[in-house]
């Protein structure tokens, strides 16, 4: 392929993406963001998400299942309170200590441990920190809610994928429900049984990389049948 083909067809590329991306912000969506062993691709992907460029509200909601997830690397200080940000850590007795340890930044913000093993009431406290939300704003607007699930992986590990599915088509039925975009981070290749098993519940899959130095993301469009080439990060 000649470079101003090449060109060409990635301009056409991010121009359907960014179109698509326009109307998952004013249906509701949800993102199921996938790359192995790239903690930095998923720390960006996660920045982008929350919208952190944007001057328009934001209501960002993070779940972490991860006992050493923080949340200082994915929002700036300025942005932790109570009004526009809500923590909710999957905290369950049978884990590390770690988990019910909140982090230097989240000392000033509303952080809920759910410190039973109970996948169920995971859910019910993310479900009322929206219901909060939408309370505190008098009506949530398409894309003001920003659902961070820091990662996937933890509850994949401790209870049956059917569970896990089961437990995530509530939640991002949930998000859709006020317009919300929520993205999930889960740390496996793209071509897993775990992602074909996913996939359905979710509006995309956006896969990461490395290449050269550089971070790319390459989209999988369930609706429009499209799959994207590698576009920066």
């Amino acid at each position: 392929m000649r470079d101003e083909d090449r060109d060409r067809s990635a301009y056409e590329e991010t121009t359907a993406l960014v179109q698509e991306l326009d109307e998952l912000k004013q249906r509701g969506s949800n993102l199921l963001v996938v790359g192995s062993r790239m903690p930095a691709a998923h720390r960006a992907a996660c920045q982008q998400f929350l919208g952190e460029a944007s001057s328009e509200p934001r209501r960002r909601l993070f779940a972490l299942a991860d006992p050493s997830a923080s949340i200082e690397d994915r929002i700036p200080r300025t942005n932790a309170d109570s009004e526009s940000l809500r923590v909710v850590r999957y905290a369950a007795e049978s884990r590390s200590a770690a988990a019910t340890q909140p982090s230097s930044q989240t000392d000033s913000i509303d952080e809920t441990p759910i410190e039973h093993d109970d996948i169920g009431e995971f859910g019910r406290a993310l479900s009322r920190a929206i219901a909060e939300f939408e309370a505190a704003s008098g009506g949530l607007s398409p894309a003001e809610l920003r659902l961070c699930f820091d990662s996937l992986t933890p509850l994949l590990s401790g209870y049956e994928p059917e569970t896990v599915f089961r437990f995530l088509h509530l939640l991002t039925r949930r998000v859709r429900t006020v317009d919300g975009m929520g993205h999930y981070h889960l740390t496996t290749d793209r071509n897993t049984q775990t992602v074909a098993l996913l996939e359905p519940l979710f509006d995309a899959v956006i896969e990461l990389c490395l290449h050269d130095g550089t971070l790319h993301q390459r989209w999988y469009l369930r609706d429009r049948g499209l799959t994207t080439g590698w576009l920066q990060l």
